[in-house]
């Protein structure tokens, strides 16, 4: 692809991208409270869950707002999750590292399109074991999209989905045989859409490591929930495997 000079100089460049992360991390957490309890997105303005008074500019600044306040909501007082603040700097974060390794401008805005789809799929996979069909879908949009500033080989991410695909459902039908544990078919769903965004290599080293990571953060998992009380989410491994691979590209 064309790799045009940079617009803004580096630094104003990364702060632009810390920003743009927040924002889109303000979002994110609106967006993963909202989808699993079936509360539109497009409609109604944020409220406190507890009291339910409307929240105002200065109560959604990402992170600030949370700090100024103590982490808790100015009218009644409840505490406010972690989450939010945590989600926001992360997004920050990721949006950071994006800009700091990607020079290739179309590589640069579909990634940072895709990340906030998949901090979102993994915050609903942590919280709620699910990994819902609407956003696996977007993701699946920003996948194509990838391919296409990449190598444009469709032929070759369809073959490859389709394979990725069928592997995860044995895979995950001898798992439940064996052990009782499985991937579910969201987990199969998205390994299919790594499979769309990547090209061969780094696609057999995206699951590879999503497979190790998987493995660590069940390990970590379990060592934390009771046995048997909860389905250790492998979905937050998935995508992390596959932002890095679309980084490294």
């Amino acid at each position: 692809m064309l790799n045009l000079p940079d617009p803004l100089p580096p630094g104003v460049l990364h702060v632009f991208a810390a920003v743009l992360g927040l924002i889109f991390g303000s979002f994110v957490t609106a967006l993963t409270y909202r989808l699993p309890r079936g509360i539109s997105i497009a409609t109604g303005r944020s409220a406190c869950p507890a009291c339910g008074t409307a929240l105002t500019a200065r109560d959604l600044v990402p992170v600030f707002s949370w700090l100024m306040h103590r982490g808790a909501c100015r009218t009644c007082g409840t505490k406010v999750s972690w989450r939010y603040p945590a989600i926001e700097v992360l997004m920050a974060l990721l949006f950071v590292i994006a800009a700091l390794f990607v020079r290739d401008h179309s590589r640069l805005i579909v990634i940072l399109a895709a990340t906030p789809i998949m901090v979102a799929l993994s915050v609903v996979d942590i919280e709620h074991r699910r990994l819902p069909n609407v956003l696996t879908g977007c993701l699946a949009v920003a996948a194509i999209a990838s391919r296409y500033v990449t190598d444009a080989d469709f032929v070759s991410a369809a073959v490859a989905a389709a394979a990725v695909f069928a592997f995860a459902v044995i895979l995950d039908h001898v798992g439940r045989r064996l052990i009782r544990q499985g991937l579910g078919m969201g987990d199969a769903k998205l390994m299919s859409v790594v499979a769309l965004a990547l090209p061969t290599g780094p696609l057999l080293l995206a699951l590879g490591c999503a497979g190790c990571l998987g493995v660590v953060t069940g390990l970590l998992w379990r060592g934390g929930h009771p046995v048997g009380a909860t389905q250790v989410p492998f979905g937050p491994a998935i995508l992390l495997a596959l932002w890095i691979a679309m980084v490294a590209l």
